[in-house]
């Protein structure tokens, strides 16, 4: 029997990224529940929509067009007039059709373009992923470092290491979530005989989630990594309309990544996949992880040494 397997992402129900997932997963036998916005909503964070009602739809049109290529297992497509931690909560918090299974495991993209460094800090990709994380279900975020990609198979090169991220975790997480909905609060705290021990129940419990960053020239290495220091420059355009009026444009005219060793930005831009252990938690929350059992996290090895079962 294997994991059920959510996935959302924020570029869209329609992307072709999310499109590539749900094509690798559904052709590695994987139970799957979609729940994605029914529109972009890039850079949304973990933004909920509040004091107003959200649409959900059946997506049957995409599940006959996935299940007549795919295998066998269990497919159920749902977009949301909201945002990716909106689809999140709807999924886990009761908001889908009764009959609906209980996922195992939330992946959030595949995301057209990076989540490095400071992007986490807008990224509804990596929003999702700490909502799922939050709600108690375990989570991976994924994301093709590049903006230079249209088509669904551009984004071949990323589920690979995403379903291998996927196979790795599925070896530690229970296939019936535990901890969804955290009935328990805080009683249940992650804890273990080491680090790694720790690290794989906090996986299990929501507490950390693994962000997944892959090159487009990727050649098969992985690095497990930190944040980076990855900064944008010139980042803002103001055009005046009149005397009392401009029109403000954000984006960016250059980007610099810091060589930080072991850095997630830096890594990927010298062409190996980044595996990055992030903490759901901000620090001072009493499920937090610490940073010294994160930065524990970061070897030579490639995979980080927590996500390695023999």
């Amino acid at each position: 029997m294997k994991h059920t397997i959510l996935i959302t992402n924020d570029d869209g129900i329609d992307a072709p990224g999310i499109d590539a997932i749900i094509r690798g997963l559904n052709d590695a036998g994987y139970p799957i529940i979609v729940c994605a916005p029914d529109r972009e909503r890039s850079a949304s964070t973990m933004h909920l929509t509040l004091h107003k009602s959200l649409k959900l739809r059946r997506r049957n049109d995409l599940e006959k067009i996935y299940s007549s290529v795919g295998s066998n297992a269990e497919l159920y497509i749902f977009d949301v007039s909201g945002y990716p931690a909106d689809c999140v909560m709807v999924a886990l918090e009761g908001g889908l059709p009764s009959g609906i299974p209980k996922p195992s495991l939330c992946v959030s993209g595949i995301n057209r373009g990076p989540n490095m460094s400071v992007d986490i800090l807008h990224s509804g990709t990596i929003g999702a992923a700490r909502q799922a994380g939050t709600c108690g279900l375990p989570a991976i975020s994924t994301s093709l470092a590049s903006f230079d990609v249209e088509r669904t198979e551009d984004f071949a090169v990323a589920v690979e290491p995403t379903l291998e991220l996927v196979r790795r975790v599925c070896k530690i997480i229970p296939i019936e979530a535990k901890n969804i909905g955290r009935p328990e609060g805080t009683k249940i705290k992650s804890s273990g005989v080491n680090n790694e021990n720790l690290l794989r129940n906090s996986i299990i419990n929501g507490d950390i989630f693994l962000n997944l960053n892959v090159p487009i020239n990727w050649g098969g290495e992985y690095s497990s990594t930190h944040l980076g220091g990855r900064w944008y420059r010139d980042a803002m355009n103001a055009f005046q309309v009149n005397e009392n009026e401009w029109t403000i444009k954000l984006g960016s005219l250059y980007i610099v990544d810091e060589e930080i060793k072991n850095g997630d930005s830096h890594r990927v831009k010298i062409g190996e996949a980044s595996v990055s252990t992030l903490g759901t938690w901000p620090q001072g929350h009493p499920l937090s992880i610490s940073d010294e059992v994160l930065q524990s996290t970061i070897n030579e090895l490639g995979i980080p040494s927590w996500l390695v079962i023999d």
